[in-house]
């Protein structure tokens, strides 16, 4: 873990260099950077003195002791849950005072447009079907009751939705956390990840199915570790799947590994039963034990899938614009980024381009600037890869590796940078990910692990949120077209 340390010093201070010089380089090669350019040059040296100043061994230990003495003010007496319900609803005003005020990301200025326009009404679209018919019907009602237009709708649900996704992060946090430090660095590493700009008003139709798969991730590790059913798991993953379909691709190999899994174990579960005695018994077992995990897999999936696809036929827009006009793969309905050749104006690079790779990298700057390093570096050593090992280890890992194979071969039609948001949430499990390993690799070497645990993850999480904060003080600033 001192080793693992100074690697994570040493790669702090290499990002707050490149962030500090930022303004040197062209946006469009450094737009994971590039938010950092909007501050006034002297807050840029004091959050980057702030930043320095965490990976200061006195420092570092002397602002947890005030963090652990701040946690330990809050009231005893409330019920953990009931706490983080409460601690959630109390960013609802952050989330709202820091708000996007423009339409540049992905599909925003089509949505806000759209939804509204007399002679178009967006209401059920493929590409996001239950994001875009939950804003329209919200839309619907407050316009006609309040007035509200389509980004005021957007915003609002927005950091409803940031309140939700605090509050199952803090749950997360709880159920898998032994301790104050454990539970402080899931919460850290994850909720300052560049994503929760998703949560200060974005417009776009990720932000709800990025709740759906952190409560995913969290239900798909409590199966693994044998503390709940496949069932809680698949109806989250297929919730998110409603929201918005890339969730499919990014997550649904890792619920084939919780499946196979289930199933592997059914399998043995009656092998030690004497078949000679009573075949007809233990068979019946045998194949009541392999259908129970198929079950709670595929009945989830169909019955959500039943009610959109409801919902969808109502408006006009059954399985004829699924397989047609709304079928995956953006404006040019091509899924991947091409090998060789571009083929349209919806493509912007090869996939063994430095383009592509830039934009990979811009996009961990800007959404994990520590989350693929820290896996990495742990996955090195040999408690690590133990810890990988795991029941959920290995579930985060298939998890992470699925999301970022999606994020390297999916083309998006917008680019890197406008398509920032559609690749952000592989960055949940990448990090939930780094989190477990970290733990597990503390807990190995006891009391001075849970030190250096806590040391590590308030510098990342430190690091991150002073990028967050400026990429979502970036977007407060208006922006024209």
């Amino acid at each position: 873990m001192k080793r693992l340390l100074d690697c994570v010093r040493l790669l702090a201070v290499l990002l707050i260099a490149l962030h500090l010089a930022a303004p040197l380089l062209p946006e469009a090669q450094s737009w994971g950077l590039f938010p950092f350019t909007y501050l006034p040059r002297g807050a840029q040296w004091l959050l980057a003195g702030l930043g320095l100043a965490l990976c200061i061994h006195p420092v570092n230990a002397r602002l947890r002791r005030g963090l652990d003495w701040l946690a330990g003010r809050w009231p005893a007496r409330l019920p953990a849950h009931l706490g983080y319900a409460a601690f959630s609803l109390l960013l609802a005003p952050l989330f709202w005072a820091g708000r996007i005020v423009h339409t540049r990301w992905g599909d925003a200025y089509i949505l806000v447009n759209a939804i509204p326009h007399p002679d178009v009404r967006l209401t059920y679209s493929w590409q996001a079907p239950l994001d875009v018919f939950l804003h329209a019907k919200v839309w619907a009602l407050t316009n006609a009751w309040w007035g509200w237009d389509a980004m005021r709708v957007y915003n609002v649900l927005s950091v409803a939705a940031g309140v939700l996704f605090v509050f199952v992060l803090l749950c997360v946090a709880h159920d898998l956390g032994r301790d104050r430090v454990e539970r402080a660095a899931i919460a850290g590493l994850i909720g300052t990840l560049g994503l929760m700009q998703f949560y200060f008003g974005y417009i776009e139709n990720y932000v709800w199915m990025s709740v759906a798969a952190l409560a995913y991730l969290w239900l798909g590790l409590r199966h693994a570790l044998g503390k709940t059913g496949l069932v809680w798991p698949a109806t989250a993953l297929a919730v998110a799947n409603a929201f918005n379909p890339s969730s499919i691709f990014g997550l649904e190999l890792s619920l084939g590994w919780l499946w196979a899994r289930a199933d592997h174990e059914s399998g043995h579960e009656y092998t030690n039963e004497p078949v000679e005695r009573q075949p007809i018994r233990v068979f019946v077992k045998r194949i009541r034990g392999r259908l129970s995990p198929a079950l709670q897999v595929v009945l989830p999936m169909l019955a959500v899938f039943a009610v959109v696809l409801l919902i969808m036929q109502a408006g006009g827009h059954g399985i004829n614009a699924l397989l047609g006009a709304e079928s995956p793969g953006g404006g040019d309905h091509r899924w991947f980024v091409p090998l060789t050749a571009l083929h349209s104006k919806w493509e912007h690079y090869t996939l063994f381009s430095l383009a592509h790779l830039l934009d990979f990298l811009n996009e961990q700057a800007l959404v994990a600037p520590f989350s693929l390093a820290l896996v990495a570096a742990l996955l090195a050593g040999r408690r690590g890869r133990a810890a990988l090992h795991t029941a959920g280890g290995s579930f985060l890992g298939v998890a992470a590796a699925g999301y970022l194979l999606f994020t390297l071969v999916w083309n998006p039609d917008y680019g890197g940078q406008r398509d920032w948001d559609l690749f952000a949430p592989a960055a949940l499990p990448l990090t939930l990910l780094a989190a477990w390993l970290l733990i597990h690799v503390a807990r190995a070497e006891e009391a001075e692990g849970s030190e250096h645990l806590g040391e590590i993850a308030l510098i990342v999480a430190g690091v991150t949120a002073i990028f967050t904060a400026a990429w979502v003080y970036s977007n407060t600033i208006p922006w024209s077209w």
